[in-house]
């Protein structure tokens, strides 16, 4: 079974290889994306985004490598408590921050089609993110932490005269959200 599975995956790559061959091979692309942060625990609103502006360089028709900036304003936490003096008076405070970090990430992508119009792919990218503020359990920050993200369907639509603008979108797991809606330009 695990030999056909290999054959069937070796010809179908094969084939769509060849019906690519004549489509035009832009080497830069520039992006900027809106994902949703459905993923972070201390997210209630579903509303909160994060914006993300990437780079992407082709050396060859199926491959790129980029790097991403991708940051999230989160809510704002409001903190009240009340000190009191030895004599028995006390005095009331109040304090808020806003959850924020901010992800520098490389990435890999590979596409499985590249049609003049339509390009499918998937992508893996892993970086280091810094994060500010408070979460609801009072925890202290800034951190620095390691994040990944992996996209497992990626769609670009390309348009214009010379096909180098595109909007798409993707679904994945990881930093940039489950949804992912995206638009750019390529040259």
């Amino acid at each position: 079974m695990k030999r056909i599975f290999f054959i069937v995956l070796v010809l179908f790559s094969t084939s769509v290889l060849y019906a690519q061959k004549d489509t035009v091979l832009y080497k830069h692309e520039i992006r900027a994306a809106v994902g949703d942060v459905t993923f972070l625990p201390e997210v209630v609103n579903l509303m909160n985004y994060n914006l993300s502006i990437a780079y992407f360089y082709r050396p060859v028709k199926h491959f790129w490598a980029g790097v991403n900036f991708i940051n999230y304003f989160g809510n704002r936490i409001y903190y009240n408590w009340s000190e009191y003096n030895t004599d028995g008076s006390f005095k009331d405070f109040s304090k808020s921050k806003t959850k924020y970090w901010a992800v520098i990430a490389p990435e890999i992508r590979l596409s499985c089609l590249n049609k003049e119009s339509v390009i499918l792919y998937g992508a893996l990218s892993g970086g280091i993110g810094w994060e500010n503020g408070y979460n609801s359990k009072q925890q202290k920050y800034p951190k620095r932490l390691p994040y990944i993200h992996v996209t497992c369907l990626g769609l670009s639509c390309n348009l214009g005269k010379d096909k180098n603008i595109f909007l798409g979108g993707e679904i994945g797991f990881g930093f940039k959200g489950l949804f992912n809606g995206h638009c750019g330009y390529r040259f």
